[in-house]
């Protein structure tokens, strides 16, 4: 098997018949998908290579405090009051330390890129945001009947957020801060934060529920149906480049903090998601099981 080197697709090229069947032939010789052959074409190298880009460290740890099988999972429970409890995925046991007592610290033209993913699993008790509780996104449906009433249903854009927060005092991991560009949902009553400060996190849809088909425009007298949650996976990103006159900044440690429960809301002129009291209680949890967390830390050639 030979060392396959031919040049990745430019963006704005074509692509003809030919072009597909030199790359079949390339991939056809036995033993081609190796790993060597086969990370060329994975999504994130080319980029990097692109870019002419230099790892410096790398780090990557489990995050969550369950099993992938979801035998043993983590837990939490919705806020009532503002500020919201961030609870810590994984209560403290997964945090990605960095570098040691040195931590990894990040100068002008230097990147940190994180990825992240976990099992997650939204339960709810009944219909908390049903009509007359007020809750968020209440919305009135007609019930088909032709007397012109109505039954409610729920917007279904109720969510957990789970954020990323870093230390950047020292190794103790003691001092968390939300990482820049992303807010910590502590501010107001209720506790809201705005789109512009959301850059590092993952947001989990709370409920599904849905009307049935010919409702209303049929004639069709029907209510309601609440689709059941089931395991999901939840992947994230982030990344911070320091421009000249930033750095240096030392990160000594990430984690990862789950609040919720939240609707989207328009405060003023800024699009936001905002804490609702209304559908929190014992019987809206999240349940997080076992992913992982990957740092690396990057400069220019």
């Amino acid at each position: 098997m030979s060392r396959i080197n031919r040049p990745r697709v430019a963006e704005g090229a074509t692509i003809s018949g030919s072009d597909l069947d030199a790359r079949f032939t390339d991939y056809s010789q036995a033993g081609a998908l190796d790993k060597a052959n086969h990370r060329d074409g994975s999504i994130d190298l080319p980029q990097v290579r692109g870019e002419g880009l230099i790892t410096l460290n790398s780090a990557q740890g489990v995050l969550g405090s369950g099993v992938w099988d979801h035998s043993s999972v983590q837990s939490i429970a919705s806020s009532g009051s503002s500020p919201p409890t961030l609870v810590e995925v994984g209560a403290g046991a997964t945090r990605l330390a960095l570098g040691g007592l040195a931590g990894w610290t990040l100068n002008d033209g230097e990147v940190l890129r994180i990825y992240w993913d976990i099992g997650a699993q939204c339960l709810v008790s009944g219909r908390p945001y049903a009509s007359g509780t007020g809750a968020a996104g209440i919305l009135g449906i007609d019930d088909g009947a032709g007397t012109g009433t109505f039954f409610d249903i729920t917007d279904c854009a109720h969510c957990w957020v789970m954020h990323l927060q870093w230390d950047v005092t020292s190794a103790a991991l003691t001092h968390w801060l939300a990482v820049p560009g992303q807010g910590d949902y502590q501010s107001g009553t209720p506790a809201a934060e705005n789109n512009a400060n959301q850059a590092g996190q993952s947001v989990i849809s709370a409920w599904l529920e849905y009307s049935l088909p010919g409702n209303a425009s049929n004639g069709a007298v029907s209510g309601r149906t609440s689709k059941p949650q089931v395991w999901n996976g939840v992947r994230g990103s982030y990344f911070n480049a320091l421009d000249t006159g930033d750095g240096p900044v030392t990160v000594y440690g990430l984690r990862m903090v789950v609040s919720g429960i939240y609707h989207p809301d328009f405060s003023t002129s800024f699009n936001q998601l905002k804490l609702d009291h209304v559908v929190a209680g014992a019987g809206q949890t999240l349940e997080l099981s076992q992913g992982q967390i990957m740092a690396l830390h990057q400069r220019m050639r």
